[in-house]
């Protein structure tokens, strides 16, 4: 059965102004895909090259750049560098599906050229794969889309090729690749998520690692999302019930609208399950601190009206998890140093906090430091994206800047010396309070047990006296 891609036709205009200059561009495919139809929402033309001695995993893509003139002069770790950033800016149910080309060579007979275009896919596939909670590679399929449109012929040819290290054999297949005239619909799902945990922390010699500690948290809140339950609208929904069934069962009948026009957005809430029992044995862990970790991860998904719960389900608990993961890295990297010193009493850490950018007729997000204005957010999009969208686009407000109230709080608290009690003293004050609690009991137990014989001396007194 042959492949079938539903792509927005600006997608095909996309190509045919680049084809049109007869210049080589590579770039990234973006979509979701479920069991009942695949959808692409957005190609996105990977940035210019730096210098050969910049291409670094970590590099950034806005430094000056040189002009690639054929797919042979394409590093595969900037193609992967950039797939990396652009999939933290994607919702949850939405991947990297593939590359894009338009050039002159026909890209699927030349040998040499077919070769560097599995290249560029299995590297991409092998970075993405190195952070499992960023879900970088869908997990539903292991062929990416090869779409290459000739800048002599302007004929679009769209192929798979499979990836993955147990890959021996590359099989190509075709694809039916359809533009559509009409924009395409999407089921949005919103949730906010909250989190107020507590988590120890260990000083070693050199110190607390920030990235260390960041990741135990991220393995424990990917935990608990996995476990928890997902309501839609405030009811449990059948698993394998497609979306668009829930929307026409919100149609009152004598109503006139649209399906499209009823329920814009569905209220997610995600509750965990009760553990009521406690394993046989309770480990004891001394540690030195701890680590409060609080505040609201906003979520929109945005979902095929024909996807079932449980994709959308799924699609919901990536995104929380790819979000918490993107701003831990981007956190971490934009530290000058990664160790906390041990004599540091309160430190306070906030990561980059979520905003929305339009892209057709849905959204992906971008990340803001504190103190950053909507415009840094243009030059993600206009970068990484290749849009160009205005300040008034960027929604700002679905998730507010941290309180540091508390933080400055418990920092005044920490400055007095005089109100810290280390530990040695803490386990000697509850060393003495058992001494006497256990003489008291003492104590106790010898009057009730001679009651009777002192008693009988009392009463021997009182008669003499």
């Amino acid at each position: 059965m042959v492949r079938t891609v539903y792509s927005p036709e600006y997608c095909l205009q996309y190509l045919e102004q680049y084809a049109s200059q007869e210049i080589f561009v590579t770039g990234l495919i973006l979509g979701q895909i479920t069991e009942a139809r695949e959808n692409v929402i957005h190609l996105a033309r990977t940035p210019e090259e730096k210098n050969s001695d910049s291409t670094s995993e970590n590099s950034s893509v806005s430094d000056k750049a040189e002009a690639v003139r054929n797919l042979l002069g394409v590093s595969e770790a900037w193609v992967a560098d950039h797939a990396k950033h652009v999939t933290r800016m994607l919702p949850g149910g939405m991947f990297v599906q593939g590359v894009f080309i338009t050039s002159d060579e026909d890209i699927f007979e030349d040998p040499n050229y077919f070769s560097k275009v599995r290249s560029i896919l299995n590297y991409t596939y092998k970075v993405l794969h190195a952070n499992e909670y960023m879900y970088g590679n869908c997990p539903y399929t292991n062929e990416r889309l090869v779409l290459h449109m000739s800048t002599n012929t302007k004929v679009l040819t769209c192929k798979t090729v499979e990836v993955g290290s147990n890959v021996k054999n590359t099989i190509i297949k075709p694809v039916d690749w359809k533009f559509l005239s009409k924009p395409q619909q999407w089921q949005r799902l919103d949730c906010y998520y909250e989190f107020d945990d507590v988590y120890p922390v260990i000083v070693k010699k050199s110190g607390i690692s920030v990235k260390h500690q960041f990741q135990q948290i991220l393995e424990s809140a990917h935990k608990t999302i996995e476990s928890s339950v997902m309501f839609i609208d405030g009811e449990l929904r059948n698993g394998s019930e497609a979306l668009e069934q829930l929307i026409k069962k919100k149609k009152p009948k004598n109503s006139s609208k649209s399906i499209q026009d009823m329920a814009k957005s569905m209220h997610v809430s995600l509750f965990v399950p009760f553990e009521n029992s406690l394993p046989e044995t309770v480990e004891y862990l001394e540690c030195d601190g701890s680590i409060h970790f609080s505040g609201v991860v906003s979520s929109s998904v945005f979902m095929c009206p024909k996807a079932t719960i449980n994709e959308a389900i799924a699609a919901v608990k990536q995104d929380i998890v790819r979000s918490l993961a993107s701003r831990f890295t981007m956190h971490c990297d934009a530290l000058i140093d990664d160790n906390l010193l041990p004599e540091e009493k309160v430190c306070f850490n906030e990561p980059p906090r979520r905003v929305l950018v339009p892209v057709g007729t849905l959204y992906l997000c971008d990340y803001l430091f504190p103190g950053e204005a909507p415009a840094e957010a243009l030059l993600s999009v206009r970068e990484l994206l290749d849009l160009q969208i205005t300040e008034t686009d960027v929604v700002c407000d679905v998730e507010t800047p941290a309180d540091t109230s508390e933080f400055d709080a418990l920092d005044r608290d920490a400055s007095s010396e005089e109100l810290l009690a280390t530990p040695q003293e803490a386990s000697q004050f509850m060393y003495i309070t058992g001494i006497c609690f256990a003489m008291l009991v003492l104590i106790v137990s010898i009057i009730i047990h001679y009651y009777d014989s002192i008693l009988e001396v009392i009463t021997k007194l009182l008669t003499r006296s």
